[in-house]
């Protein structure tokens, strides 16, 4: 596939056949098995006739511009822009920059399907309007979303049973329950925003997830959890519309047993290929959901 001067990607691959999907993956801003997530995404595409190219960020986020519309018919966000993390350091919350916010609104405003995989509910943690169009967020240090203050979120590794719960949604096509060893998290879901497709029967009592914040800052977790707090969202995949763009978001995705699973292929898979149909579009078009932009503009 060609790749525009000036906006290369890392790496393309597959091969495009009639009436084949261009996705482009983005990552960065948190470590991942790139060789893995390689191998997940040639595997999907080569499958079904699709290209795919991966840029990582910050300059990834050149794509993500309305000039763009249409060169992606899907785009995977594996990423954490607006986040500086480093292990014995606080968490630093960078922009987003004003120019880089408004592109990425009118992008959602041209419909441009997206899904969200994993540690990408992190994303642009200074930027509330982010939140509410994912329809949740990963906080890797207290912050406030909605008008409250919460606590940085957690997480655990765990072996946890998924159950499908949107039958019928062609994003479930074909997908069963399924167990996977994966990161769980106890993060903010905004159960208004989404329509759930996957839960999981882990068990999802705070004492069981490590701080986050404390993890980072510390470099290595000094026992915080968190205890006392409501149990985590037993929601790990769900739809939303952002702008006039369908939002698919995924929970699982942290390493390469996950991205090596046949059942998540296939999910990740449908994502993909739902958020870039003509159905999907459409639907979101026809019902669309402003996203707002950081405090100071309009």
């Amino acid at each position: 596939m060609a790749i525009e001067e000036g906006l290369a990607a890392d790496h393309t691959g597959g091969g495009r056949g009639a009436g084949g999907l261009r996705v482009l993956a983005v990552t960065g801003g948190h470590r991942v098995d790139v060789e893995a997530f390689h191998v997940m995404l040639e595997s999907i595409c080569a499958d079904q006739g699709w290209v795919w190219a991966h840029a990582t960020q910050p300059g990834a986020q050149r794509w993500l511009a309305p000039e763009h519309a249409g060169q992606w018919d899907a785009v995977l966000l594996h990423d954490i822009p607006g986040l500086r993390l480093k292990r014995g350091e606080e968490p630093r919350i960078e922009g987003p920059d004003p120019a880089v916010a408004e592109a990425v609104v009118k992008l959602l405003d041209a419909g441009q399907g997206l899904v969200v995989l994993h540690h990408a509910l992190s994303a642009w943690p200074g930027w509330e309007g982010w939140a509410e169009a994912v329809g949740g967020r990963f906080l890797y240090r207290p912050g406030r979303l909605r008008g409250r203050e919460v606590p940085a979120s957690g997480y655990r590794i765990a072996h946890h049973t998924i159950e499908v719960v949107a039958t019928g949604h062609p994003v479930c096509a074909g997908v069963g329950r399924f167990e996977v060893s994966d990161e769980l998290y106890h993060a903010e879901v905004l159960a208004d925003r989404v329509t759930p497709l996957l839960r999981t029967r882990a068990d999802l009592d705070g004492a069981g997830f490590l701080d986050a914040h404390d993890v980072v800052r510390h470099g290595s977790s000094t026992g915080v959890t968190c205890a006392g707090r409501p149990p985590a969202s037993d929601v790990v995949g769900w739809t939303t519309t952002a702008g006039a763009s369908p939002l698919v978001f995924l929970q699982p995705g942290d390493g390469g047993s996950t991205f090596a699973h046949p059942t998540f292929r296939r999910l990740l898979g449908n994502a993909l290929a739902w958020v870039a149909s003509p159905e999907a579009r459409t639907a979101a078009a026809a019902r669309p959901v402003p996203v707002r932009l950081p405090e100071g503009r309009s």
